[in-house]
């Protein structure tokens, strides 16, 4: 196992679960970006550095160094100049099976474009939304009493599930990835909203 050192940008439990992975598996964070109070306490209580998200982030950023840039359970796009700063690339965990459902809501629209199953994508992060090449990606059922709150709980899981496979790739320090076939791509957007 090659350790590495992360920066981490996230604001929901899942990226406080995975940070604790992360450490335990005696990597480094050498930052965490988040909005979350919560998030921020625990990290001064670690010992790492908060840094606020936003306008300046690469700024705030500057001098820092890391090898990968992990952005989970983060909604924030970001600018090229602050995926630059990770030496081995960025990695975004992603609540649908992209290509499909790429953008923002992905499990609320699984289940309003009746879908059947679900999953989870950890990709390399581009400067176009949700693009890059899949490193780990899990699939699941949808169940009949599903709900958006119901999918969205069992996408989290599988990322948290999943991000000990991630962890092995990227700890190789050149993961395989997978190219998303984007002729099967479909977008959803902030605004975008079902038709009835």
């Amino acid at each position: 196992m090659s350790s590495f050192t992360a920066l981490v940008i996230g604001n929901q439990s899942l990226t406080l679960q995975c940070s604790e992975k992360l450490l335990a598996r005696g990597h480094r964070i050498a930052a965490l970006v988040t909005r979350n109070t919560d998030l921020a306490d625990w990290a001064a209580g670690q010992g790492i550095r908060v840094i606020a998200p936003g306008k300046g982030l690469a700024d705030r950023l500057a001098g820092l160094s890391c090898d990968w840039l992990l952005s989970i359970a983060n909604l924030d796009m970001l600018p090229q100049p602050v995926l630059d700063i990770a030496a081995k690339g960025a990695v975004n965990f992603h609540d649908g099976p992209l290509p499909r459902h790429a953008g923002l809501n992905a499990p609320v629209w699984a289940l309003i474009e009746g879908e059947t199953r679900h999953g989870i994508t950890w990709h390399r992060m581009t400067g176009d939304a949700d693009t890059g090449d899949i490193l780990v990606q899990r699939r699941f059922d949808i169940g009949a009493e599903d709900t958006a709150l119901t999918l969205n709980t069992k996408c989290f899981a599988e990322g948290l599930d999943s991000f000990d496979a991630l962890c092995v790739a990227l700890e190789s320090g050149t993961p395989e990835a997978q190219p998303q076939d984007l002729s099967q791509r479909s977008y959803h957007a902030l605004a975008d909203r079902p038709e009835h």
